[in-house]
């Protein structure tokens, strides 16, 4: 288990905060910083983050047999992302929500090689409803290319979505999968795409209530597109934590289409 979280109540929503910080910083500014050190992630790239995903928030009560009490929130500028995580500070009057732009303070805290920002002591909200691209689609050959190493700053902290690949239990991926998610528990499976090129999946329950959500529920079989962001940490390989599996479409090629409609007048000139 990696991260647990303490159940405490949500937070309601209210009016906004204004702020200012003589400190501000971009992301990649906060990338060249100290694990420890205190930072503003505001508007010094010239347009306030805004928060791109929700990975996690608090509930009431459980979910898959955990307590979610504290917030995940990939938040973006136009130099980098963020994971902003933990118990929102006191002074907070708003609930988070994808769309909002924010300014946020805390503690520069790497975690698994996502950039994070915990410890909040604030966090500011400046407008809602922005814009959010949709995840880069992307390959599991460009998540993997950095092995043990630094995970670019171009995928660190932001979603990524793997198209058209296949879900396995075994590290060589030979067994596709079957059943639910297992609850109360974190899952780990392997994606498999159409040249054999494979990465680690971790349904991670245990820190992200995206992920509890999926307990217990149906593993998607056959051709999924997974949307999650990459982690690595000490000699492992980089892993894929997902945030939704979705099944491929089943589409009927024109070729079969036009077989089928051929053999249904055959069929109904017999008749």
């Amino acid at each position: 288990m990696k991260k647990n979280y303490l159940l405490t109540g949500l937070i309601a929503s209210t009016v906004i905060l204004f702020a200012s910080n003589a400190l501000a910083s971009s992301a990649s500014t906060i990338f060249g910083d100290t694990t420890g050190t205190l930072v503003t992630y505001d508007n010094a790239s010239g347009a306030y983050p805004v928060i791109t995903a929700i990975l996690s928030q608090p509930v009431v009560g459980t979910l898959d047999g955990y307590t979610y009490t504290k917030w995940a929130m990939f938040a973006a500028d136009s130099t980098g992302s963020l994971d902003v995580y933990g118990a929102l500070p006191g002074t907070t009057s708003f609930t988070p929500a994808v769309g909002d732009a924010i300014s946020v303070s805390g503690t520069y805290s790497p975690y698994d090689q996502i950039p994070e920002l915990a410890t909040l002591t604030s966090l500011n909200l400046f407008s809602t409803g922005n814009a959010v691209s949709s995840p880069g689609v992307s390959t599991i050959p460009t998540l993997t290319a950095s092995g043990t190493g630094l995970i670019p700053e171009s995928l660190a902290g932001y979603l990524v979505t793997l198209d058209d690949v296949s879900l396995y239990t075994d590290s060589a991926a030979t067994i596709p999968v079957s059943g639910n998610f297992a609850t109360h528990a974190n899952v780990t499976l392997y994606a498999k795409d159409g040249s054999g090129n494979i990465i680690e999946v971790y349904d991670w329950a245990s820190s992200y209530s995206v992920d509890g959500a999926m307990g217990g529920t149906p593993i998607p079989t056959g051709t999924v597109d997974i949307t999650g962001f990459v982690d690595q940490s000490g000699t492992y390989p980089v892993e894929l934590v997902p945030m939704s599996i979705t099944p491929e479409p089943t589409t009927l090629s024109l070729c079969g289409a036009g077989a089928l409609l051929a053999l249904i007048f055959r069929l109904r000139r017999k008749a």
